[in-house]
Parts: C-alpha cells; structure tokens; sequence
C-alpha cells in the first residue's frame, strides 16, 4: 500500500481541485502526537471546504466501521472558526470516552459562541454521565460534567433545546433532581403541545430506567405524532415493558419507518423466549426487503441477532433452574475446591458495555 507522510496528507488537504483521496483519510486515523502536532499548525491553511468535507468524511468511515479513531484530528477541529466542523467533530468524537474530550466538550458547553454548537456538546455528554456511573471515568471528570449539566438544567436563561439535550444526557445520572427535571419537560411537552421537550421528556425516562415512568410511557406508544410514537417504543424496551408487547407488535406496522424501527429494537429487548416476537419480525425483515429499504432491513437484521442472544439468556436462565431443581439438599456441604482465579476470571468476563453509538438526536 502507498504510504503518505503527513506533509503529503496537508498538500492534499489544501488542494481542492482533487477530491482528498482514502489512503489519506486512512493515515489520519491513530494519528501520533508528532503528527498530530503538525496537522494542527497547518489547520487553519487547509480551505473551509475542504476541512467541512474532511469531517464529513470522517464520519461516513466511523459509521461504516469500528476500527478507525480520528481522535486527534477531532480535537484539532473543537478549535476550528467555523460552527459547522466544530459541530461534526463532536460527533467524530462521540464513542472516544476520553476524559481529555469530555472537559473540552464541558468548555464548549459553557463557552462556545453558537448555540447549536452547545447543543451538541450538552448532548454528547451524555457519555461521560454514563461513563461516570459505573466509574469508568475519574471521579473529578465526573463532577465537572454533572455540574456542567446541572448548571444548564438550573438556569431559566438557557434556550430550551440546549436544556432539553441537557436533561437527555443527565437522566443516566443517579441523581434525586432528575426525576422532578424528568417531569417538567414531561408537563411542558404535554400541557403546551411542546413535541420536542415531550420527546426529550420520554428519552429521558429510558435512559433513566425508573420503572415510576412506564405509566407514562404507555400513554404515547400510539400518539398521532411519529416522533412520539417512535421514542415511546425505545423507552418502552429500555425500561423493559413486557406489558408493551402487544402495542409495539401493531407499530411494527405503523406508517413511519423511523417507528417501526424502534419497535422493531424494543421488541427485540423484550421479546426473549416470546416465539410471536420472533415471526413477527421475520414478517417484518421480508416485507423491508421486498420494498428495498437498505436501513430498515439492517435494523430488522441486527433485532433478529439481538433477539436470538436474548432468547439464549432466557434459555440459560431456565437451565440454571432446573439444576437449582435437581440440586441435592447436601450440597452446601460438598468440598468443591475452587480456585480463587476462577472467580477473577469471572469478574473480569462481567463487564457490561453500555450503549455509546452516536444516537438519532431527538
């Protein structure tokens, strides 16, 4: 393969009579501080244009696969003049969990002139809430993205679309204000027909996993509105719903694609050992391939995957039953002899990998 150093990598960048080929999108993933050094001095020569489509670009290989970190150039570009790339490159940034982006996205939030570019940075934060609270990040990184939130959510100066993609990303937070937060947008969505905060409102009760919310969530699996419709189906999977079954069965069938997606997902959470869940969405995969739509067959493929992994716990749960069953009464008694490094390895194996993909924003 041709390699490029990173001077040929900048020449490229600022020619914009050639389209920036792959094999120099490919060398700016894993970038190392020397190079990364070297990008940031040359930054602000490359044309906006160009440093536009980089970032779109960069996006476009991240959403086709996992093995690329454009870490470094991200952070070069939270620096940049324009709103627009400051914008996609938090959205590069997303899954990085890296402690160093989640002050500079705080900085943003407080700090950044434009007020969609707070936007997505109080959105993206919602990482680090959760990185937080299963103490993945250090308690002091911690504090100063609470603080930055709840400082949002406190203020009545604030625009209501950076609060709302505030309490979005607190509401993992265990935290005793985010249930009353949780209620306000709820009210506002509802007493004053405000879509955006009720969405916002029904987001934060799935991420929260309150059960207190499912009563509420209930009422809107079937709104006239489809971005209501299609959040109340996430939520109902994320707060594990079985109750809801039955409803997110008939919006498998709605009119909008974006809400038979979500509950084609929940379904898929909820539906384990349910064999209707199943064929259902069978039915469902073959009519999206009958009519070609490429997105709504990957959703309905991957629910499939997630089903059957569901099913193979169910199946394992009731294993472990009947051996629980079949135990014989002594067996508190026997002398097994397990090692202690059996039970790291186990502890090790446990670890629970949270959902930190770049969302659909609400």
């Amino acid at each position: 393969m041709d390699t490029w150093d990173m001077e040929r990598v900048i020449a490229a960048l600022r020619d914009l009579d050639k389209p920036f080929p792959p094999l120099g999108l490919y060398r700016l993933s894993d970038l190392s501080p020397e190079d990364a050094r070297v990008l940031a001095e040359a930054w602000p020569t490359i044309p906006l244009a160009r440093r536009r489509s980089l970032l779109e670009d960069m996006l476009a290989f991240l959403d086709y696969s996992d093995r690329f970190s454009f870490r470094e150039v991200g952070l070069i570009a939270l620096d940049d003049e324009d709103p627009y790339v400051r914008k996609m490159a938090i959205d590069a940034l997303w899954e990085e969990g890296d402690e160093r982006i989640a002050r500079r996205l705080v900085q943003l939030l407080r700090n950044d002139p434009d007020p969609e570019v707070r936007e997505q940075a109080a959105a993206a934060l919602g990482e680090y809430v959760y990185l937080g609270e299963i103490e993945e990040i250090s308690p002091e990184t911690y504090r100063e993205v609470a603080q930055a939130l709840r400082e949002v959510l406190l203020s009545d100066q604030e625009p209501l679309a950076i609060r709302r993609r505030a309490l979005e990303a607190y509401s993992f937070a265990t935290d005793p204000d985010v249930p009353r937060w949780i209620e306000d947008f709820y009210r506002r969505g509802v007493e004053q027909e405000d879509e955006a905060s009720l969405v916002s409102a029904l987001f934060a009760m799935g991420r929260s996993a309150d059960p207190r919310w499912t009563r509420y969530v209930v009422l809107h699996l079937h709104d006239r509105r489809p971005k209501v419709r299609a959040e109340a189906a996430t939520a109902a999977g994320r707060l594990e719903m079985k109750r809801a079954i039955p409803d997110l069965l008939e919006l498998l069938e709605d009119a909008n694609a974006d809400v038979r997606m979500a509950a084609a997902w929940a379904l898929s959470e909820l539906g384990g050992g349910e064999e209707r869940v199943e064929e259902a969405l069978q039915r469902a995969l073959q009519r999206a391939e009958e009519v070609g739509d490429e997105e709504e067959v990957q959703v309905l493929a991957e629910a499939l995957d997630n089903l059957a992994f569901q099913n193979s716990i169910v199946m394992a749960q009731l294993d472990l039953l009947d051996m629980a069953l079949e135990m014989p009464e002594d067996v508190e008694d026997w002398d097994l002899d397990i090692p202690d490094e059996f039970y790291d390895k186990k502890k090790r194996s446990n670890g629970f990998n949270g959902n930190s993909s770049r969302p659909k924003q609400a």
